[in-house]
């Protein structure tokens, strides 16, 4: 049977490494022990070390440490919390609404200028062009003068996100203004508490 070199390298290797700690321990353990004549291989087991716990999580509130720009603990009320979020989802929404609002309009605007100017190189009367002009109702009240299907839809598709764009940022802002009256008027602190 013949063998590799590589299979040779490897029997080698491993017997090295198998006889090696034998040898190392057993001279460790005549200097230590009496010679009795029987150098038995000592074989010491460790156990694996146990794995280190994860780190606590950090507390919600740091001491604030003199010097730095560390926030100071505070104690935060869960109603005025939630009002904050309120208003802030208000506010989320009102600007939302508006710019949904304003682009859709800006666009039926400047379809209907476009307008405008060809039925005045046509000859045409551009009622088309001058109902668009008109917010939110504008663009229903153009689908009828629509030259095609296609620009029908495209009006009433405009004059509908016209509308939910107004209507996100109407009951953003109704939210926005409850939230902060509410913020305004409840002063919890020695237990007065004023609600309208």
């Amino acid at each position: 049977m013949t063998r590799t070199p590589l299979e040779i390298s490897l029997a080698i290797g491993l017997s090295a490494a198998l006889a090696l700690p034998t040898v190392l321990l057993s001279g460790e353990a005549k200097a230590e022990g009496p010679g009795d004549g029987t150098d038995a291989p000592i074989i010491v087991v460790t156990p694996a070390p146990a794995p280190q716990p994860p780190p606590p999580p950090p507390p919600a509130y740091q001491t604030a440490v003199p010097g730095s720009m560390a926030p100071s603990p505070m104690i935060v009320n869960p109603r005025v919390a939630a009002l904050k979020q309120q208003r802030n989802s208000g506010l989320g929404m009102t600007i939302s609404g508006y710019t949904i609002f304003g682009t859709s309009y800006l666009i039926s605007a400047l379809v209907g200028t476009i307008s405008l100017d060809l039925a005045a190189d046509v000859g045409g009367t551009g009622v088309y062009g001058k109902r668009m002009l008109i917010p939110v109702a504008g663009p229903f009240l153009a689908i009828p003068r629509a030259d095609s299907a296609t620009g029908g839809l495209f009006t009433g598709f405009l004059g509908v996100v016209q509308i939910g764009g107004l209507v996100l940022g109407t009951a953003g802002a109704i939210k926005f203004g409850r939230a902060n009256r509410q913020l305004r008027l409840s002063a919890n602190s020695g237990g007065l508490e004023l609600r309208f």
